[in-house]
């Protein structure tokens, strides 16, 4: 490469998978010779990233951004329980002028919601004339408003008589924001990254983009650093286990979500998981990571609960304290926690829902049961954990190979670069 490429990444806030895989590509992207990649993040606390927010001033427009979207949703919404499943994105920031944004080669879009770019200010962008990349982490790009669809296929064109809304028509807020996102990015400016085939696949149903834009789509999985996601060393291992006051004499079932009270996420499943195993004289704790909000837990088994946990270490402790991680999400992408546990030598047991399929190789690396299938899926546990000592070593070897062959940060890194400078 003759010149440095210069690429800036864009994110709404500091937290969650889109964040954590934006700022791994960036980090890797920047160990290319030629390549200079920055981070730009909308509002939160400080870090290792480029803050928009990082005055007193911007601090409270980005709250009043997110804030006007919200109250403007209020006289759409069905119910409080769906404020933040659906964005119809009528406000947000002109970041034009600010220089990384002025000196990029590519503009990479990741999660831009929450008052950062409007769909106005997505066409701003475009009309940059810079290339514009989309690494779409759910499915806000390609529906009304929704992220997740939730088995509804309106979608596939125009949208309407939409689920999240509490006066659905043929003409409702679903369908205007599909009009305007048809009419901003459907005309093939913007290249979309899709992490799993799940979402691809969905992607090019969609009536907002159109073939010559479904045509330049391409998936490339989100990044971990598998150096140091990896498996830990019997007294690592010990070391976490004690750390937490766990067992190390009982098998440990992993379980973390964000927010642990959004029953998409399935912690009801998982209770119900570890129910039935306690009832078949199952022996097991649970290692719980996430927000409870005061919401009772309830696990029958005794239990750690972390709360919600951004330090990596503590993650990566939490995966060798482990024997098994368990995700009973009703709804997903590609979850980085997957990767980060299969990293860590730790196999997942799941419900067969979005990309997940992709990631697990059934009985090699992991479980898998149909969505709500709790029974199911507790019993796959229990073999598991039936499993001799050179069975479970043999399963922990191939998670870990697979992660490594699928998500390792340089490979990606350079599957973007040659993304970038395709035309």
């Amino acid at each position: 490469m003759d010149k440095t490429l210069r690429i800036v990444h864009l994110n709404a806030s500091p937290a969650g998978g889109a964040f954590v895989a934006a700022q791994r590509l960036s980090e890797s992207l920047n160990n290319i010779k030629g390549v200079n990649s920055v981070h730009l993040v909308f509002e939160g606390p400080s870090g290792d990233y480029l803050l928009w927010a990082n005055s007193w001033i911007n601090r409270k427009i980005a709250f009043a951004k997110h804030a006007l979207e919200k109250l403007d949703f209020l006289r759409f919404e069905k119910n409080k329980t769906i404020r933040f499943a659906f964005s119809h994105a009528p406000f947000g920031i002109d970041i034009t002028k600010i220089p990384q944004v002025q000196n990029a080669d590519i503009i990479h879009l990741h999660w831009v919601n929450k008052g950062f770019l409007s769909l106005e200010r997505v066409k701003s962008l475009i009309q940059t004339n810079k290339t514009i990349v989309w690494t779409s982490h759910d499915m806000w790009p390609f529906t009304g408003g929704c992220y997740h669809p939730r088995g509804c296929d309106n979608y596939l064109n125009g949208c309407g008589n939409c689920q999240y809304l509490k006066s659905p028509s043929d003409n409702d807020l679903s369908t205007i924001v599909f009009a305007k996102k048809h009419k901003t990015w459907g005309n093939g400016e913007i290249k979309f990254a899709l992490p799993s085939n799940w979402l691809l696949e969905r992607a090019n149903l969609s009536g907002v983009i159109d073939d010559n834009q479904k045509s330049k789509m391409t998936v490339i999985p989100n990044p971990i650093d598998v150096n140091y996601f990896r498996p830990a060393s019997l007294s690592e291992k010990l070391e976490s286990l004690a750390s937490f006051g766990l067992n190390p004499s009982i098998p440990t079932l992993m379980f973390s979500a964000a927010n642990l009270t959004n029953p998409a996420k399935g912690f009801q499943e998982f209770q119900e998981i570890c129910k039935l195993l306690k009832s078949e004289g199952k022996e097991i704790q649970a290692l719980v990571i996430g927000d409870s909000r005061s919401m009772e837990l309830n696990l029958e088994v005794p239990m750690k609960h972390l709360g919600f946990v951004s330090d990596l270490s503590i993650l990566r402790m939490a995966y060798w304290s482990s024997s098994i991680y368990v995700t009973t999400s009703h709804e997903e992408n590609l979850p980085t926690t997957i990767m980060e546990s299969l990293a860590c030598g730790i196999p997942v047991a799941a419900f067969s829902v979005g990309g997940i399929p992709e990631m697990i190789v059934a009985n090699e690396t992991g479980y898998l049961a149909e969505k709500l299938d709790s029974a199911n899926l507790a019993n796959a546990i229990s073999k598991h954990l039936s499993l001799n000592e050179e069975s479970i070593k043999n399963i922990c070897k191939n998670c870990n190979l697979f992660a490594t062959e699928h998500y390792a940060s340089d490979m990606v890194a350079n599957q973007y670069l040659e993304f970038y400078l395709k035309k």
